[in-house]
């Protein structure tokens, strides 16, 4: 298994701080060490984390990174690109195409079992698999499923359920999913001109693959986007176990 954190998106810097959110610490760790922290007990063969070049070299996320985790690596991305897929896409020649892939966003906060999410998807016969919990607002995208819970569609920044993602994906095959990302790319198939990497679930359900949904309890979630949903995070952090 590989674990792909994207930690290149151009809204990651806070207002007042020249450091990118995810290298914010809380309660004494870093964002980023806290994510690959709790993914540790999968047991991964390797971390891979997507970083602009610019932040590897001012802030030397290379040797924070191999501090957190020996089994681990930086893409260096050099240049802005179309959005979160195509970040992704740039990982493909570091990852065997029958191992399981997990992909997640550095900053995002999910306080679940790993272990235990990824043995459902697992031992279910899935294909891929999400975690989703409870919002309207159009800054997600959102899974609508059947009464099994497998995934019908996805749409992204547009509300077509109440079950938005988290951001964290399992995939029994990455080759499979970059076929699919690479696919979506060549449809064009982008949201206000950037390739999420939501929507290519959409190609592999097209394909017949069965996607799963796992729902998070209200406050298993917290997304860290802006400036004050990092300090709304440090406060709940500060005053209970996150």
């Amino acid at each position: 298994m590989n674990i792909l954190i994207l930690a290149a998106g151009e809204d990651a810097q806070k207002d007042d701080d020249p450091y990118p959110v995810w290298l914010s610490e809380v309660d004494g760790q870093l964002m980023l060490e806290r994510q690959m922290n709790a993914l540790a007990p999968l047991n991964p063969s390797r971390f891979i984390v997507c970083v602009r070049a610019g932040d590897n070299a001012r802030h030397h996320v290379q040797d924070i990174v191999r501090l957190i985790s020996s089994n681990s690596k930086i893409v260096e991305i050099k240049r802005s690109t179309a959005g979160a897929a195509c970040t992704a896409l740039l990982a493909i020649d570091h990852i065997q195409p029958e191992e399981e892939l997990i992909i997640v966003n550095a900053t995002d906060q999910i306080n679940v079992d790993f272990a235990e999410v990824v043995a459902g998807f697992r031992s279910s016969g899935a294909d891929g698999g999400l975690l989703t919990f409870e919002s309207l607002h159009p800054r997600y995208s959102f899974v609508r499923t059947d009464a099994a819970d497998h995934v019908l569609e996805i749409a992204e920044k547009r509300p077509i359920s109440r079950n938005a993602n988290a951001g964290f994906y399992w995939l029994r095959r990455a080759g499979e999913f970059f076929e699919a990302l690479q696919t979506m790319v060549l449809k064009d198939a982008h949201v206000n001109g950037l390739f999420y990497v939501a929507p290519a679930l959409n190609e592999l359900i097209l394909r017949q693959k069965v996607i799963r949904t796992i729902s998070l309890a209200r406050d298993a979630y917290m997304p860290i986007k802006s400036s004050r949903q990092l300090s709304n995070y440090e406060q709940l952090t500060e005053s209970g176990p996150a």
